[in-house]
């Protein structure tokens, strides 16, 4: 429920993002990509105009916003709610992202400067630190980070972009593979020979690894699917 939710600190961040709308769309679809409105969430835009401070227009219209992208649904008595992701949409995403992280990385062998290869090479030290400090939170971080390094040495704006939104729209769902038993150490051993692959400047290799670790993710991401909805079942 949205009554929980406290927007104070995201007011103040998003305060110069637009007109009303925008500062509204900005905050809410923060609260959504971080997890701060969960999965199933409802959406009343007479509660979120009191707790924004906002009359329910800019509301309504961030809201359209939302379900256009979307990141909300109508659900039953046609109340706004935050998306849920069926294991069928798990796979659709999964499997585009695979195509296209493998495409980034095949540009970024063919592309990357020496800066970005420092700064992969700075996050691997990061990721191989805090693995043996089990800074799994942490650890999920630098992933993100150094895939970020990765869509920017493209050189393909528009395929980072899609890249970005897709990121956005499976970061909400806050399980992670990252925390199941042995896993940081295989991320680990991925990005590490990803970069190699793309240090030394080959594209083939470079897009099999990518492709690798997202299809291994989606293996893991699927059967986390599986046991938790089991486990509300039983």
């Amino acid at each position: 429920m949205t009554e929980s939710i406290s927007f104070e600190k995201l007011l103040k961040k998003y305060d110069d993002a637009g007109t009303s709308a925008d500062i509204a769309y900005a905050v809410l679809r923060h609260s959504i990509i971080h997890g701060d409105l969960a999965t199933g969430s409802r959406l009343r835009a007479d509660a979120l105009a009191t707790q924004l401070g906002m009359s329910r227009t800019p509301i309504r219209e961030a809201l359209r916003k939302l379900e256009v992208e979307e990141h909300i649904v109508v659900g039953p008595r046609n109340i706004l709610v935050v998306q849920k992701l069926s294991e069928g949409e798990l796979v659709e995403t999964y499997y585009i992202r695979e195509a296209l992280e493998g495409m980034a990385a095949r540009l970024a062998a063919e592309n990357i400067t020496q800066f970005e290869l420092s700064n992969l090479r700075h996050i691997v030290a990061s990721m191989t630190e805090a693995n043996e400090k089990n800074g799994l939170n942490t650890l999920r971080d630098l992933t993100g980070e150094f895939q970020i390094v990765i869509f920017g040495a493209s050189r393909n704006q528009r395929l980072m972009r899609m890249l970005m939104e897709l990121q956005d729209r499976i970061r909400r769902f806050q399980t992670s593979t990252i925390f199941l038993d042995g896993r940081p150490a295989e991320v680990l051993e991925e990005f590490q020979n990803l970069l190699m692959a793309i240090e030394n400047r080959d594209p083939d290799m470079a897009e099999q690894c990518a492709r690798q670790h997202r299809r291994r993710t989606l293996e893991l991401r699927i059967m986390m699917h599986r046991n938790n909805s089991r486990s509300r079942e039983s």
